[in-house]
């Protein structure tokens, strides 16, 4: 064999070794692919054709108690991608589509796998990304929280947070009930990154359950209109409205001012997002003598007609001297609260002694929070009253030195609109609560419920409550606000009214609190006209008529005549109640120089008990019909 041909023949032998070679190295290569790397290749493409995503459950609805909505998850869209699959030179066009800066966009497509870029956004903008048929990019859909009363439900709904959990109100403090349990959804992409039809549920979303309330969505928007009104009016810097009925303890609405609405509550400062109705606290002021009056009457020697001397406007206690707005000299029971009176509230609880009134205080709901399924409830302050001096009794007793929420005013006045029983408040269909208890006698309940009625009267300081056609049973308060700086400040003040409606047959009890009112600082100028703009609006809707007859003629006849005071000849410490004829017989008998003003029965009288008329036996009457 010639020399080319030996190398030639090497050349092929060469080639063919070549040849077998690469045959074996890509047999060993197929062998490994299809065998030995078979499940993570297989897993890779997966990866790259399939996707698996987590999906929110809607939350269950919040209803009011005849199965309004109150709040509810409504489904809006949201924009997703995986950044990898993004074309860079996409990313301008919908960042423009999506109305936000392309450098948030980027940052957002750096980030490795699945990134949210836009979440519960408008259905048009959603559909602006969707007509780019972007890679990468798709729009999924999620819940979002709707109330529909918007405002009026802000502070006792709450909101919820992206991620579908409540973050602040009832949302938040039933969370676990209203939440939903998330589905898993799988998906598949082509080659160019686009995802197909197709979709299928691993496990499907589950909706939340739902929780239904006490509250009368209708009530609810009537109270915070009066209470929005109401504080415009008086320039005031917030305020609270809690709405219940005295039977059976239920919240029929609870309101705040100023209001958030929960549906953009982030534009809202989060001191603007909490209950003032449960979670602030404030000095009660002469809205607390009824329990004063009522710790008294528990007692066996003080009565209805019982007299207490006032002290002309200034009374000492110790070191602390107690002042009266409107200077008088004898007044009963009644007229203490008429009159509105620190320094005969002060007197009775010096007599009863600080046990009697703390207990009362402590047992209608005063120190202890509600319990009705809230967060944030402040059981106020009610000082251990075994501690108390001498001071602490008497001023507390006009509500100083204590410190109430709205909710617990609400409540502790419904014991006295329930006839002495204790009914705990409620907000939440299917809550357990305390089963009622009896705070002081029917008797007792009854007597301060009809002096509070004289309360409202024309001559009282709560006559600006009084709807027209009904009759209301109410006290007003006016207190300074305490000072940081220790003592109470000068220019700031808490105007309150609570009270019952109808007098006689209470559907409702309406707690009212002002804070720092600008105009007039009483609670029956600021607070009381906001009770009779609810009261008139919430009974006709009720399908709870007015009074056919005069509101003060059924109430005046019923009230219990004053016993005769011993050593008086039959004289009458007070003349409330009686007719203009009684009057007028009885001038007439006992030579007294009469005046009188107004017509009907007598609501007001002076001086207040007929043994201190002077030595010209002069008697003046106020009436009304």
């Amino acid at each position: 064999m010639s020399k080319p041909d030996i190398f030639l023949r090497r050349r092929i032998d060469a080639l063919t070794g070549m040849i077998v070679l690469g045959l074996v190295l890509l047999l060993v290569r197929v062998v490994d692919l299809q065998w030995v790397q078979a499940d993570r290749l297989q897993d890779l493409a997966d990866k790259q054709r399939e996707r698996q995503y987590t999906v929110q459950a809607p939350r269950g609805p919040v209803l009011d108690v005849q199965g309004r909505v109150l709040a509810e998850s409504i489904q809006v869209p949201s924009i997703a991608a995986v950044g990898r699959d993004v074309p860079k030179d996409r990313i301008p066009e919908l960042a423009r589509a999506l109305g936000l800066p392309e450098t948030r966009v980027v940052a957002s497509l750096k980030r490795p796998g699945f990134v949210w870029l836009a979440r519960q956004i408008d259905p048009a903008r959603a559909r602006a990304v969707d007509a780019l048929d972007i890679p990468g990019v798709r729009e999924e859909t999620e819940w979002r929280r709707f109330n529909p009363l918007g405002p009026a439900t802000g502070h006792l709904l709450g909101f919820v947070g992206m991620d579908g959990h409540g973050l602040e109100g009832l949302e938040h403090s039933q969370d676990d009930q209203l939440v939903g349990v998330e589905g898993r959804k799988h998906v598949q992409r082509d080659a160019r990154g686009h995802y197909l039809p197709g979709a299928r549920w691993l496990n499907e979303p589950k909706m939340g359950g739902k929780v239904q309330l006490y509250i009368d969505a209708t009530i609810q928007s009537m109270s915070y209109a009066a209470l929005a009104e109401g504080i415009e009016a008086q320039d005031a810097k917030g305020g609270s409205v809690v709405v219940m009925r005295p039977s059976d303890g239920a919240v029929l609405a609870m309101v705040s001012w100023p209001g958030f609405n929960p549906n953009d509550y982030r534009n809202y400062r989060p001191k603007d997002w909490r209950n003032r109705a449960v979670t602030d606290m404030f000095e009660p002021g002469s809205v607390l003598k009824p329990f004063a009056a009522a710790a008294a009457l528990q007692t066996d020697h003080w009565k209805r007609d019982s007299l207490i001397y006032c002290e002309n406007g200034s009374y000492r206690v110790a070191d602390y001297v107690i002042h009266d707005v409107h200077p008088e000299g004898w007044l009963d029971m009644t007229g203490m609260l008429v009159r509105s009176s620190n320094i005969c509230a002060a007197k009775i609880a010096l007599d009863i002694g600080s046990q009697k009134l703390g207990t009362m205080l402590e047992s209608v709901g005063f120190g202890q929070r509600p319990g009705i399924g809230l967060s944030g409830e402040s059981p106020g302050i009610l000082p251990p009253f075994d501690g108390w001096g001498p001071v602490e009794t008497a001023t507390i007793a006009f509500g100083q030195g204590i410190a109430v929420t709205p909710l617990q005013l609400a409540a502790a006045f419904s014991v006295l609109a329930n006839g002495g029983m204790h009914v705990s408040p409620k907000l939440i269909h299917g809550d357990e609560v305390e089963p009622p208890y009896r705070v002081m006698s029917e008797q007792v309940a009854r007597v301060v419920m009809r002096m509070m009625e004289h309360a409202t009267g024309p001559d009282g300081t709560g006559m600006n409550a009084v709807p027209v056609g009904y009759r209301v049973a109410g006290k007003t308060g006016t207190a300074q606000k305490p000072s940081p700086r220790g003592g109470y400040s000068k220019g700031k003040f808490t105007a309150v009214f609570a009270g019952a409606v109808p007098a006689d047959d209470p559907q409702l009890v309406i707690a009212v609190m002002v804070d720092e009112p600008q105009g007039s600082i009483y609670g029956g100028t600021v607070a009381a006209p906001i009770f009779r703009r609810i009261a008139s609006a919430a009974l006709p809707y009720l399908g709870v008529p007015p009074e056919k007859e005069s509101q003060w003629q059924g109430m005046l006849a019923s009230v219990e005549q004053p016993k005769s005071e011993p050593g008086n000849q039959g004289e009458v410490p007070s003349l409330y109640g009686k007719s203009l004829r009684e009057v007028r017989r009885l001038a007439v008998q006992n030579g007294y120089q009469l005046q009188v003003h107004g017509r009907g029965w007598v609501v007001r009288q002076k001086p207040v008990a007929l043994s201190h008329l002077d030595g010209n036996g002069a008697l003046e009457v106020w009436l009304n019909e």
